[in-house]
């Protein structure tokens, strides 16, 4: 990944970088052993203390991560925060909070207003991967300015604070590229997206071809690992034509294969491949498995169709390979390397449920699972005072924590509070009605909300008990409007996954009490 990871860091720093520092890469902050790059880690780090200062960008995490009041905790800790959004939240405005006194938290706050999508153009990729070239519609409100003109802002000041006073270790700060604005001072996204296409930054002959320093690199294998040539992300090189182009835009509806490919509708990352590994879809000598959807086929000597992943010939033939390209072996995987258990499936108990036991197996959970520790993190397995079974979700109108959409009224009035849902069953044993508030606790907080009695759940039979499963949103919080309640998350424990750290949202244990009026 040399001529990758060149690119990447001659995108950084085009001018500072050179040989002798890895072309920039000993300017870049590094992990310390044992440390991980999770949010769950580094709101951790910020509760004991070992972390300063935050800049949040378009995020709510004081609603949207697992254990909210320990999330708030953490902010509390910290010396300042700069938050990036185009309203106001729970995190922005956390310390005038719910049991908090603004006189009384030390962190500095700052909310910087920016434009939305709509108010700004720019590339939106899709889980299909095309790079869609998107216009903006209006113009931002008041102070707004787009989040990408917030940092070159920020980042311009300091390279004139460095270059005035210098510091410690300026190099990395003065040498980083901020070429990032048009002929009037503001950011450019085209702009941007041709340094993550990446550019020559020499004159250089390629296979018998002349690239002109300057030039846009019109895909990954033009990379080079000598420092000619610069690429944000290698995965989107090719998104320009050497002449700069911009490929995102196109908007021609051409369909040679009749798949729905549309290879000439924007841009799909790598090389304009719509479907990965495509040389999967035929035999050994190139021929379709299935005729009627030829994806690709190998034919007089070359591939037609989608673009082939990889140029090589079919197996059968004289310098074949096997289609998965980015295996060594050329083969499909159940397992890849890296990971922290497998290769195959086993179950776990979560963290937190109604069992002593793993009637599966010996193990009870994960034993590769991150957990946060105790402190503001206790977890209550099998315990009598935590009986239900919570699993968490989002709503119908309201959009991951609601920062967005509680500010809409019409969909305020469509799904007005934090609901609970609880089945039948389980609402006659606690003697709870369609609508009435309640309270729900686990071992790490309380939310109040209304009570939604459903037939979508219902009890289950587990280990010769009865087990009761509750549900949840977490599309709510206790700034907008006042009256909606809080999110599920202030019940949820700070437990990863072994591998990706996504968080036990799914599965964990409380129990629901009737707020008496």
């Amino acid at each position: 990944t040399g001529k990758y990871a060149t690119s990447l860091m001659r995108a950084f720093y085009p001018e500072g970088g050179t040989p002798e520092n890895g072309f920039g890469y000993d300017y870049l902050p590094k992990l310390d052993d044992g440390q991980d790059a999770s949010v769950m880690s580094m709101i951790d780090a910020m509760y004991a203390g070992k972390i300063k200062g935050l800049t949040c960008v378009g995020q709510n995490p004081a609603c949207s991560l697992p254990n909210s009041n320990k999330v708030r905790k953490a902010l509390q800790n910290l010396d300042w925060m700069v938050h990036v959004n185009i309203f106001d939240n729970e995190t922005a405005s956390f310390w005038k909070g719910p049991g908090l006194d603004p006189k009384k938290v030390k962190t500095e706050c700052f909310l910087l207003p920016v434009t939305a999508s709509v108010e700004k153009e720019g590339s939106q990729a899709n889980s299909g991967r095309w790079m869609q070239w998107k216009y903006a519609a209006a113009e931002g409100p008041g102070d707004a300015i787009s989040t990408g003109d917030v940092f070159w802002r920020v980042m311009s000041k300091l390279k004139e604070l460095y270059a005035k006073d210098g510091g410690t270790f300026p190099e990395p700060i003065l040498a980083a590229n901020t070429d990032f604005v048009d002929g009037k001072g503001r950011y450019d996204p085209e702009r941007v997206a041709k340094y993550i296409n990446g550019y020559f930054l020499k004159d250089v002959t390629i296979n018998g071809v002349e690239y002109k320093k300057g030039e846009c690199v019109p895909g990954f294998p033009l990379l080079q690992a000598d420092g000619s040539t610069s690429c944000g992300n290698w995965i989107c090189s090719g998104s320009f034509t050497r002449a700069g182009e911009n490929l995102m835009k196109r908007r021609k509806k051409v369909d040679p294969t009749g798949l729905g490919l549309y290879p000439e509708w924007s841009y799909s990352w790598p090389v304009n491949r719509r479907v990965i590994y495509n040389r999967a879809s035929v035999d050994p000598q190139g021929k379709p498995w299935n005729p009627k959807k030829a994806l690709v086929q190998w034919k007089d000597g070359q591939w037609i169709g989608d673009v082939p992943d990889g140029p090589a010939p079919p197996l059968a033939m004289q310098g074949g390979k096997l289609p998965f390209i980015m295996q060594p072996e050329g083969l499909g995987a159940l397992y890849g390397p890296g990971l922290a258990e497998g290769p195959f499936p086993e179950h776990y108990e979560p963290m937190e449920s109604p069992f002593k036991k793993n009637i599966m197996s010996a193990q009870r959970v994960n034993p590769a699972l991150h957990s946060f520790g105790k402190d503001m993190n206790p977890i209550a397995n099998a315990s009598p005072d935590f009986p239900l079974v919570m699993t968490t979700y989002s709503c119908t109108e309201h959009w991951c924590t609601g920062a967005f959409t509680r500010w809409q009224p019409w969909l305020v009035e469509a799904q007005p509070q934090a609901y609970v849902e609880i089945s039948e069953e389980l609402a006659e044993e606690k003697g709870i009605a369609n609508g009435e508030k309640v309270r729900i606790s686990s071992a790490r907080g309380t939310v109040d909300a209304v009570a939604m009695v459903t037939v979508r759940l219902t009890p289950f039979k587990c280990g010769g008990k009865t087990v009761h499963q509750v549900g949840m949103t977490f599309n709510y919080g206790w700034l907008q409007p006042k009256e909606c309640g809080d999110t599920a998350n202030l019940l949820s424990p700070m437990v990863g996954d072994a591998n990706s750290m996504t968080p036990e949202y799914k599965a964990f244990m409380v129990n629901i009490d009737k707020i008496k009026a």
